[in-house]
């Protein structure tokens, strides 16, 4: 079994993954009306699967920072949706956004963030070479 690489972005990445899959934990548990059912463990599932994928990456030897920029988008999306659920709603569908935002972070938001990371870390590289 290959070891796993212990570099900064890969435990940054994990401590993010935990985070944001303890957020979903949190928000199905303790947020959620009625009793649990089929559909809130679906939810929980679909809503830990960009970090499941984030944390994936960051174990791969080379690809960390791209579990990294993935993870830290995924959850600063998820802490808006929160905080614009629960502490600030503007509208009777903020809710709504709950079920959205893990598609969201999966198609678009994850891989956003994950090639943002990389093209920082290509320019800040370039950088360091030319001075």
């Amino acid at each position: 079994m290959p070891r796993m690489p212990s570099s900064a972005s890969t435990k940054i990445a994990l401590a993010l993954c935990v985070a944001g899959v303890a957020l979903h934990v949190y928000t199905v548990a303790f947020k959620a009306q009625g009793d649990a059912s089929a559909f809130l463990f679906g939810l929980l599932l679909l809503s830990s699967a960009p970090y499941a994928i984030a944390a994936i990456l960051a174990r791969r030897r080379g690809k960390a920072l791209l579990g990294l920029g993935a993870a830290a988008a995924c959850l600063a999306a998820d802490l808006y949706m929160h905080h614009a659920v629960f502490f600030a709603p503007k509208s009777s569908t903020a809710a709504l956004g709950l079920l959205f935002m893990p598609i969201w972070n999966l198609l678009a938001v994850g891989p956003a963030g994950a090639l943002l990371f990389w093209l920082g870390h290509r320019f800040v590289g370039m950088r360091r070479d030319t001075t």
